[in-house]
């Protein structure tokens, strides 16, 4: 066990105990992000869409709301531990595909996690249930995933808000969220709202893979509604991608596209020049030297907010 894995285990020992029953959500008006370094994970493509590997920190300026701040941290692709939490909707809407999926999940998870990486494993319908904690073991999570089984109803909110208030704020690295459902949530006691700035305070980049499109599952003619746009939004916002199930995009082909990008991940670190806790949605834009290349990552976050305010 290397020492960032034992540094880790022992700060989620001390800090994140998730209880058996979920938490009541705080309520809209206390939600805040009390840190002082602005994380953002983020990748850069060129024209053609190809991933750009090798750049450095004099590569990028970074704005927010329009004003430079100074690069502090910084670190190319797998240069920092991944943390990976995998949500998996277990509501009657994904029986058509509920063993395609678990099959893919399993080998996705085996391809992609790394010596002092971790992950995992939440399903949700109409509660949510953390089947597998934090492990480097891929045996584990691969029997995690296939235990899970259909229930009724979908929390997709209050998944999104446990997995990143209760686990993984309190993580370092680089964090990830792989989201699949259909998107509609039908029995959340958490708002949409909530669920966002949860994942903007935990720094997680979103991966969503939706599995139901225009009313219908690609190719196995089950009607069905959903509502792709939660996911595309709860990934746009968080620097992730949203993938549509069909006949040409299969669950593998996705995760070989999520795992490519992961892969190459850039991370830098600032302290805001901005003091203020009020509270308020920060816009941040990272610009490359190269007019060329695109640069994809998190729309911003909420500052910390005075409790007087």
């Amino acid at each position: 066990m290397g020492l960032m894995h034992a540094v880790r285990v022992m700060v989620l020992a001390l800090a994140l105990t998730v209880p058996v029953s979920f938490a009541e959500p705080p309520s809209q008006d206390t939600l805040k992000v009390s840190v002082d370094l602005v994380n953002v994970q983020f990748s850069v493509t060129d024209r053609r869409g190809r991933f750009i590997p090798g750049l450095g920190v004099k590569d990028f300026t970074v704005e927010e709301d329009g004003k430079r701040q100074e690069i502090q941290h910084f670190a190319r692709e797998n240069e920092l531990p991944l943390t990976m939490a995998m949500l998996i909707d277990t509501s009657p809407s994904v029986r058509p595909v509920f063993d395609e999926e678990k099959m893919t999940a399993t080998s996705f998870l085996e391809s992609i996690l790394r010596p002092n990486d971790l992950a995992l494993v939440m399903g949700f319908d109409r509660s949510v249930t953390l089947v597998q904690d934090y492990t480097e073991s891929t045996r584990r999570l691969k029997a995690a995933i296939n235990e899970l089984e259909i229930g009724g109803g979908t929390s997709l909110y209050d998944a999104v808000w446990l997995a990143c208030r209760e686990k993984l704020g309190g993580e370092a690295g680089r964090k990830a969220i792989i989201l699949i459902s259909d998107g509609e949530d039908t029995t959340s006691k958490t708002k949409f709202f909530e669920a966002l700035v949860a994942a903007h305070q935990s720094d997680a980049v979103i991966y969503s893979i939706s599995n139901s499109s225009g009313g219908f599952f690609f190719g196995r003619g089950r009607a069905r509604g959903g509502d792709p746009g939660t996911l595309r939004k709860l990934s746009d916002e968080t620097g992730g991608s949203m993938f549509t199930l069909t006949n040409q995009n299969s669950f593998k082909r996705i995760f070989e596209q999520i795992a490519q990008e992961l892969r190459s991940q850039y991370s830098l670190g600032y302290v805001s020049t901005n003091t203020a806790k009020d509270g308020k949605f920060r816009e941040i834009r990272i610009t490359p030297r190269d007019s060329s290349y695109t640069v994809k990552a998190r729309k911003g976050y909420y500052a910390a907010k005075n409790p007087d305010r």
